[in-house]
């Protein structure tokens, strides 16, 4: 066991309390703290996952899917809409923020009855790439995103594209928000 806290250590450092999570999950604080009972049992042995610091906890945000809704919830809120694609794209020179929106707005306009969530960030290079969660299938988003950038870039030269279905949604939620240029996701 202690193998695995050594390891954990060194995991991103981002927790939440309880009440933080009433708006990720679109749970009520009463069903948190009932939830809360089964989860403090199952990670016991793993202090850096979850812990009681005072009178609130601190939850890793890895263990936000354990929280999450059984049903579909009545709120609905950014973290438990079903993402279930992905997609990166990085240019070879830089293109504006304003530049990437519009990209962007474009694969929404050809994947109307999906949700799709983005920001644009800066790259070491100072160079501008973007990050989608779409409800749309793998495939689909990966259509629309090679369609839409073909118009512009040569795919092979000019741009680099990733498209995967999303493994841990909270994880890459954290991900996407960390530097975001564009100041919200949509």
């Amino acid at each position: 066991m202690n193998v695995i806290n050594e390891i954990n250590k060194s995991r991103i450092k981002v927790y939440y309390s309880l009440n933080e999570l009433i708006q990720i999950t679109g749970l009520k604080s009463r069903a948190l703290k009932y939830r809360m009972l089964d989860i403090k049992e199952k990670y016991t042995d793993t202090p850096h996952l979850l812990r009681k610091e005072g009178r609130s906890w601190k939850i890793h945000y890895t263990l936000i899917i354990e929280f999450m809704p059984k049903y579909t919830p009545t709120t609905k809120t950014i973290y438990n809409e079903n993402w279930t694609s992905t997609s990166t794209w990085n240019t070879k020179n830089n293109y504006t923020v304003d530049y990437h929106v519009q990209l962007v707005d474009e694969v929404k306009a050809l994947l109307p009855k999906y949700k799709i969530a983005y920001t644009i960030e800066s790259d070491g290079r100072g160079v501008h790439h973007t990050h989608l969660m779409s409800t749309a299938s793998t495939n689909e988003l990966s259509q629309a995103v090679e369609l839409v950038l073909s118009q512009y870039l040569d795919l092979k030269s000019e741009c680099r594209i990733q498209t995967t279905y999303i493994n841990n949604k909270y994880s890459l939620f954290e991900y996407i928000r960390k530097a975001s240029l564009n100041g919200a996701i949509l």
